[in-house]
């Protein structure tokens, strides 16, 4: 019986006070949405990359050589793993660059997970889907490739048996080598053909190219991989040994994942510490309201548990409709958005993937006990309090004379003004939690804006000004054509460079880059000397070195301790910058070149002409680094919107709350002030000014805690291709307050036409 009087007494309560409540469920709905979202939008994509490394029976990582190594080969044979042996080579195709890499018949390792054709053969020759229709080639068309290494340098036409997407090359890009699957055979009857030559036996061919197979794919362990870096790293023919995720060609879609996973820290947190202050306001309200009622229960025997778990029960009811609202919207909402995205940069399947997941059940029992603990704060000293004295109510608050007050300026402030100031002295504890509420909606927005900020600013400081390349080139034979270059009509300056894989020391042993630089560089811009060092200052974090330190870095197995003079932020390129007069025991053997045009509308050209040098390997424009830049963290991108989004949607959804809650509580206050003859507009004013003034000093502080949760969430969410240099416009702090307190004008201003309704004498006559 008692427990259907309460039930009752819920339902009742929910029914008639449903607009007062509504922001409780539009929090819980916004936390849950945001959880739920952010958890399938990353477990969806897992999902979707998953299938593809299933299906294609993707190995555990990569061993690469310059050759052949039986040592590495007879290492492997000692361990319980698989492993097979491949060729790979960075080459051309026409002016395309491509990497031909080959399969045997009976490879079992990172095998297309799509094709065109029903079986793969060892004499077929797949091509990337995405470089088959840009080129418009057609199946059983003629593929030139110009096979070019230190020991061969040949073309070769191979014939397109069908189209692939290939685990390794899942990027849409069209500034990414396109990759091109060739089967042992058919590589053999290609160079047999293109060779010409009686001497050249088929068997012959096949014998010579078993020097030239240069990579282990390895299935089995990931403890190998160390392993076989610290046994062999220093040997010269060593080139690495990397895991799935730290590949180059799996690199980006492995942090992206990542990425999807990492947001669920961040995000949904802030939401939730949000949906205390909402709950606790709400709560704190109607239990003033309901002070009487309770001393009525109390009086006719209810158990101070009963009272307790009636009113939690309103707000766990609450919760769980803002709760279930969430589950539907988070994992149609976020993940379509995102999967959009993914869709436009990564070759992915389509999959059948659950709606609902166990994990969802999580956000629903971290809001439930969230509602249950800030019912039990705001019930609990109600409940201390006997009947007789609950019965009575609230006394009025006295209000003494201030200090102000004395002084004669004081008397010409409008009463509304006065009243507005009075009442947030008097609501102390409504006060503060306007003023946080505000601040984590602040502190989001910022975050918000300086995540796209940082991303830009990284990107123009490095090639706008630290490198400011029109074209930028790669070798394929390590050979010096500066003057080859020079001489192609358009070209103004070269600078043209080495770059080594190293192992950097201090205080930790990280592996990085050396840039060995012309002695007077023209393109690169940061000054140097000829025993200068520069270190990019993310290199310079990783290993603990300021300047002034000395480090030591390890190439081809020597040792060499060097100062540092510079620390420079650098956003793509990573390592140490040096004159390449500064290390003549090492063998200069130029990787690429810098390249500034003398007019840009013509750096595609430029680039064009470039790439018909023998021996280059990539030809990149500034324009299309940037289309480059921009997709690999255009995810990211997309990740600023949704958080922007939401914390518009925090902003209103706590505005609401609390101007709801300051209307109801001054209905007294506006009706006196109707009854003395003020305007609708003074009326109005009278409490719009308090929330906008608290709105605007939350605001104002919440742009303080912008900048520790823009490092936050970069820090969590660490590009391995972009350095993060943390930087936030000020235009972003102005626009966070303009949107916050724009939110917070046009709700206030809804509730000032609410002023009308109010009925002074329904008002007025209860007794204070």
């Amino acid at each position: 019986m008692v427990g259907s009087v309460l039930n009752t007494k819920v339902l009742r309560e929910i029914k008639n006070n449903f607009k007062t409540y509504l922001s409780v469920i539009l929090i819980a709905t916004l936390a849950v949405t945001l959880f739920t979202g952010i958890w399938a939008n990353y477990k969806n994509f897992d999902a979707r990359l998953e299938a593809i490394y299933s299906e294609s029976n993707m190995c555990d990582g990569i061993i690469m050589t310059k050759q052949y190594d039986q040592e590495i080969e007879e290492f492997l044979k000692t361990k319980d793993l698989i492993y097979e042996k491949r060729i790979y080579i960075p080459t051309k195709s026409g002016s395309d660059n491509i990497y031909l890499v080959t399969f045997a018949k009976d490879t079992s390792l990172n095998l297309p997970y799509r094709t065109s054709t029903a079986s793969i053969d060892a004499d077929m020759v797949f091509v990337d889907e995405n470089f088959f229709k840009r080129n418009n080639y057609q199946i059983g068309d003629s593929l030139p490739v110009s096979l070019s290494t230190n020991s061969l340098n040949i073309a070769i036409d191979l014939t397109i048996s069908g189209t692939m997407t290939h685990p390794e090359s899942l990027e849409n890009s069209t500034y990414n080598p396109a990759f091109i699957y060739v089967g042992y055979d058919a590589l053999v009857n290609s160079l047999f053909q293109a060779l010409n030559n009686p001497l050249f036996s088929k068997e012959l061919i096949s014998s010579f190219l078993e020097s030239y197979y240069n990579q282990f794919l390895v299935k089995g362990s990931l403890d190998i991989f160390p392993e076989v870096k610290d046994k062999f790293g220093n040997d010269d023919n060593f080139v690495y040994a990397l895991k799935r995720s730290d590949l180059p060609s799996n690199m980006t879609v492995d942090a992206d994942v990542n990425q999807a996973k990492q947001l669920i820290y961040i995000f949904p947190v802030i939401f939730y510490l949000v949906a205390i202050l909402i709950i606790l306001t709400s709560i704190s309200q109607l239990i003033n309201r309901e002070s009487k009622n309770i001393g009525i229960l109390k009086a006719l025997g209810f158990k101070n548990s009963q009272i307790l778990f009636h009113y939690m029960k309103i707000f766990m009811v609450l919760g769980l409709i803002g709760s279930i609202l969430g589950i539907i919207l988070g994992p149609i909402i976020v993940p379509n958005v995102m999967g959009n995205k993914y869709n436009i940069l990564y070759q992915l399947p389509t999959i059948d993937l659950p709606f609902f997941r166990f994990e969802y059940l999580i956000s629903v029992f971290i809001l439930i006990v969230i509602t249950a603990l800030t019912s039990l704060f705001a019930c609990w000293e109600s409940l201390k309090m006997v009947p007789a004295a609950s019965l009575r109510g609230e006394n009025s608050v006295q209000m003494n004379t201030t200090f102000l007050a004395r002084f004669k300026i004081f008397k010409q402030i409008p009463l509304t003004i006065l009243m507005a100031f009075r009442n947030m002295k008097r609501k102390i504890s409504r006060t503060l939690m306007v003023i946080l509420g505000v601040l984590g909606c602040s502190a989001l927005l910022v975050c918000g804006f300086g995540i796209e900020d940082t991303i830009n600013y990284g990107l123009d400081l490095e090639l706008d000004n630290l490198i400011p390349y029109d074209v930028s080139v790669t070798y394929a034979d390590y050979t010096c054509k500066e003057t080859e270059l020079r001489n192609i009509a358009g070209i103004k300056e070269v600078d043209e460079y080495a770059k080594y894989s190293i192992n950097v020391e201090k205080e930790d042993l990280i592996s990085s880059y050396l840039y060995l630089l012309p002695e007077e560089a023209h393109v690169f811009t940061p000054t140097y000397e000829r025993d200068t060092l520069i270190v990019s200052s993310r290199v310079a974090a990783e290993i603990g070195c300021r300047v002034g330190d000395e480090i030591s870095f390890i190439y081809n197995n020597q040792k060499y301790q060097i100062r540092v003079d510079q620390i420079v932020d650098f956003c793509v390129s990573q390592g140490l910058f040096i004159s390449k007069s500064r290390f003549s025991a090492i063998d200069y053997q130029p990787t690429g070149a810098w390249i500034s045009t003398e007019d840009v509308s013509q750096n595609a050209a430029v680039a064009s002409a470039i790439s018909n040098i023998a021996g280059v390997l990539t030809t990149q424009t500034m324009a299309e680094m940037r289309e480059h830049a921009n997709n690999t963290i255009s995810s990211i991108k997309m990740m600023t919107l949704t958080i922007k989004i939401f914390a518009i949607l925090l902003a209103v959804v706590v505005l609401y709350n609390l101007a709801l809650l300051n209307f109801k509580e001054r209905v007294k206050d506006i009706a006196t002030l109707k009854v003395l003859g003020f305007s609708r507009f003074e009326v109005a004013s009278s409490f719009m000014i308090e929330i906008i003034f608290l709105t605007f000093v939350g605001a104002l502080i919440g742009l303080l805690f912008g900048y520790p949760l823009l490092v936050a969430v970069l820090s969590i969410n660490e590009n391995p291709l972009i350095a993060y240099i943390y930087h936030i416009n000020v235009t972003s702090y102005l626009w966070t307050v303009l949107i916050t307190c724009g939110s917070s004008l046009l709700i206030n201003l809804l509730f000032a036409f609410l002023t009308n309704k109010v009925e002074m004498v329904e008002s007025l006559k209860s007794v204070e």
